[in-house]
């Protein structure tokens, strides 16, 4: 008997987009779902649908419950789920067709614990392929972990499958804005084979309204962007001493490039600060080469409104006319 797979999906106030995504997920041609939607107290209609979703189909439950965000959200449905694979799914986004049955396949066929492919940025009027890999490989789940310094989608959620196991006692952190960084790696540790597939198995819908576009969101995710590097590395280095020194100059390259970033604030600026300080009073630390070395320095005596005016610099509000609603 084929396993089940647990389908967590996060829900809040997308009713326009909720039916594209579930049908997406209940019309693969892999059955054995176990699909759980978590309405994090939605005002619009999407509370609703996930109840008439699950009086039409038996493989999905639905949790409602009081706002509390998307990782209170996700950790609900990490409670309930009882599938031997995990994945995720926002409920915005919409799946390929054969998606999990493809990925099953590769699960299985390398006795791996991970699984990640390729996706698309689908705006209005076009859609952008993110496709890491030309061709299939294999790694271990250190050398995977490794990627996480210079491949944003390493950190991602829903482009992998993942045996469940991987996140026994793992919950995402909540009171972020950023939720997958501080959540995948984790499972990855645990992982002792990861496959990395160019096939796309999920789109990723651009929307102007996302509530990771607002001013408050953004200012949470400059934070965000400095906290979940730093307990990384420290998570990582913790269990895997042998990575120090690629985890450290990775670190510190980032303390030099995130004050670029277009919503920093002078708190963010000042955290990144903190980090530069505290990384040269820690023991332990890999000393960086002359050119980090620089830019630490530079970073850390430039005036905090000298680095807000240089991110501003980087700002690109892009077209938002060929984002979603």
């Amino acid at each position: 008997m084929k396993a089940v797979i647990s389908v967590i999906v996060p829900v809040y106030n997308v009713a326009s987009y909720l039916p594209e995504c579930l049908d997406s997920i209940l019309s693969q041609d892999y059955e054995r779902l176990d699909v759980i939607l978590i309405d994090d107290g939605s005002t619009d209609a999407s509370g609703s649908l996930c109840d008439d979703y699950a009086r039409r189909d038996s493989r999905v439950r639905v949790i409602h419950q009081k706002n509390a965000g998307a990782a209170a959200a996700k950790n609900a449905g990490l409670r309930a789920a009882r599938g031997e694979y995990l994945c995720f799914a926002d409920s915005d986004d919409y799946l390929e067709p054969g998606a999990y049955s493809y990925m099953v396949s590769l699960l299985q066929e390398y006795d791996a614990d991970i699984v990640r492919c390729a996706f698309r940025s689908v705006f209005r009027s076009h859609a952008e392929l993110h496709l890491t890999e030309q061709s299939r490989c294999v790694t271990d789940g250190k050398a995977f972990l490794t990627q996480f310094i210079t491949d944003w989608t390493c950190g991602l959620l829903w482009n992998k499958l993942y045996k469940r196991s991987l996140f026994a006692g793992v919950f995402f952190e909540e009171g972020h804005r950023i939720d997958d960084d501080y959540f995948t790696y984790q499972g990855v540790m645990n992982a002792s084979r990861v496959v990395c597939d160019p096939g796309i198995v999920y789109n990723y819908r651009q929307r102007a309204s996302s509530v990771m576009r607002s001013p408050a969101a953004k200012a949470q995710i400059a934070l965000d962007r400095v906290d979940f590097m730093a307990k990384r590395r420290q998570k990582v280095v913790q269990r895997f001493p042998e990575l120090r020194r690629e985890f450290d100059l990775g670190f510190v390259e980032a303390l030099i490039y995130l004050p670029d970033c277009p919503d920093n604030t002078v708190q963010s600026i000042r955290l990144i600060k903190k980090y530069i300080r505290d990384y040269f009073l820690q023991r332990g630390n890999t000393f960086p080469p002359g050119y980090l070395l620089k830019g630490l320095l530079l970073t850390y005596t430039a005036s905090t409104k000298k680095l807000l005016e240089k991110g501003e610099k980087n700002r690109n509000n892009g077209e938002i006319d060929d984002y979603f609603p």
